[in-house]
């Protein structure tokens, strides 16, 4: 009988870890991180031992302590045997960390399997990622040694490219089908608040599974999650396993609203014009593009986010050169530093390999012409850049918040980290923002027309609340194996 265990998503919103085991073949529904764990025993500060390898995750529940999964060099380090594969695949919703961060541990050897957006983006992330847990699309052996030319042994760094590995990945299209052991997999993009992301149709012999990931109804793509509905419904599952992150509101959001908001506030703003958003939400960044350009005003975008938009290329909503590139201090601070008698490779030598390729652009511009011009831009902001402030000195300057707000106590900190920056350069702060996920009603709806016989609510704090709505629930528990 196939059967589903839930290693992550339960009474939480994200840390999807669904394995589905049916006609012999055993798949991971997503592989991400939880929040809520993580937030318990871990802090900016204080992280999960790299020393350890696995232990700390499994000691606190960051992971389940599954046989035939995890990486080798991994489980060595950890005095634990080698192990067969166990797994046939991973299907990845897309590439946020709730979803995908945890791939890192996976064996080299489990195929993933997602859109050409989303490993896009999870490479991205590991080419621009300071976190020791960037080894997304590759896997460099860890608590390895070599044998150096002195015939002494060395530590492996991704230098030693012999120890790097590539995971394979299988990048889907729409309407196309894979077989993967007994099973067939469909992918259906759908809409959410990054590009790539998407549900999947499973079928097999004994029934149908249809899981949503995260999907929304009001952004730019809605047309995919309605076409995805009906792709869902036509296969007339069995058993669908959906998010549920607002089951308990009613709120209608739009993408199309947020982009108003946002060019009026531009429009009333005399100085610069700060926008807070998710780095990877190219719609918001599209709707941010566009508000500025409503109001003649240039969009000024970080060295990160320059860089994904031209790593997706025609996938992204706009060209790279159609828009400003911030080059800010870094390191000994030399950029716009003229006459000091240095030649350029010692201002190079501030930025990372992967930032060098931006900095003499065109339409690269630091915080000096911004300071000149105020009321020209509009510029792709956050809190890990806030300390630019103090280069711009801006007056009159508005901060507008296009994200959601703090869901835990160290988010919460923060924001009162930032309030305390903004209120020293007397800016002030708005708030325009559409959520990534469905409405209550728009998740009732969905279910209602996807008809399946048993319905399994993940993603959400509140799973008890589709009882009131659908007779058809399992509210399932943490690790425990359900027959199908």
């Amino acid at each position: 009988m196939p059967s589903l265990t839930f290693y992550g998503g339960i009474n939480e919103i994200g840390g999807n870890k669904i394995l589905l085991e049916a006609e012999g073949t055993r798949i991971f529904l997503d592989f991400g991180m939880s929040f809520n764990i993580a937030n318990q025993y871990f802090a900016e500060f204080l992280q999960p031992r790299k020393c350890t390898a696995l232990a700390d995750f499994f000691e606190l529940g960051l992971l389940p302590d599954v046989k035939g999964i995890y990486r080798e060099d991994y489980l060595k380090h950890m005095d634990r045997p080698a192990e067969e594969r166990s797994v046939d695949a991973v299907l990845l919703t897309h590439a946020h960390a709730d979803h995908a961060q945890y791939i890192h541990f996976l064996r080299t050897d489990i195929p993933i399997y997602c859109t050409e957006a989303t490993r896009t983006i999870l490479q991205v992330l590991e080419e621009t990622g300071s976190n020791p847990l960037s080894d997304l699309v590759t896997a460099c052996d860890a608590f390895t040694f070599y044998t150096n030319k002195r015939g002494t042994l060395s530590r492996v760094t991704r230098r030693n490219t012999d120890f790097v590995h590539e995971r394979i990945y299988h990048v889907m299209a729409p309407e196309d089908r894979v077989t993967i052991g007994s099973l067939e997999i469909e992918m259906v993009p759908v809409d959410h608040s990054l590009p790539g992301a998407c549900g999947y149709v499973i079928y097999s012999d004994e029934g149908n599974l249809v899981y949503t990931g995260d999907i929304r109804f009001h952004g730019y793509n809605q047309a995919l999650s309605k076409q995805f509905v009906k792709k869902a419904q036509a296969a007339k599952p069995k058993w669908l396993v959906t998010e549920g992150t607002r089951i308990d509101s009613a709120r209608t959001d739009s993408e199309s609203g947020v982009r108003s908001e946002i060019t009026q506030l531009i429009a009333t703003a005399k100085g610069l014009v700060f926008v807070e958003h998710p780095i990877r939400d190219l719609d918001r960044v599209n709707t941010i593009f566009e508000a500025a350009r409503t109001n003649d005003r240039a969009f000024v975008v970080t060295l990160k986010l320059a860089y994904l938009i031209e790593a997706l290329g025609d996938l992204a909503p706009f060209s790279l050169s159609a828009v400003k590139i911030l080059v800010p201090k870094k390191s000994w601070g030399l950029i716009g530093k003229d006459g000091y008698g240095f030649d350029w490779n010692q201002v190079e030598r501030d930025y990372a390999n992967w930032e060098r390729a931006f900095i003499s652009r065109e339409n690269a511009i630091t915080c000096k012409e911004l300071q000149q011009k105020p009321e020209n831009y509009v510029v792709s902001m956050s809190l890990w850049e806030i300390n630019q402030l103090t280069d711009l000195q801006p007056e009159a300057a508005i901060w507008i918040k296009s994200s959601c707000e703090p869901f835990s106590d160290e988010m919460k900190l923060d924001e009162e980290r930032k309030r305390n920056w903004l209120e020293h350069f007397g800016i002030k702060d708005y708030f325009a923002h559409a959520s990534g996920h469905a409405s209550g009603p728009e998740l009732k709806a969905l279910i209602n027309a996807i008809n399946p016989d048993r319905l399994y609510p993940v993603h959400t704090e509140h799973p008890e609340l589709f009882k009131d709505f659908f007779k058809n629930v399992e509210l399932v528990e943490l690790g425990k194996k359900y027959t199908l």
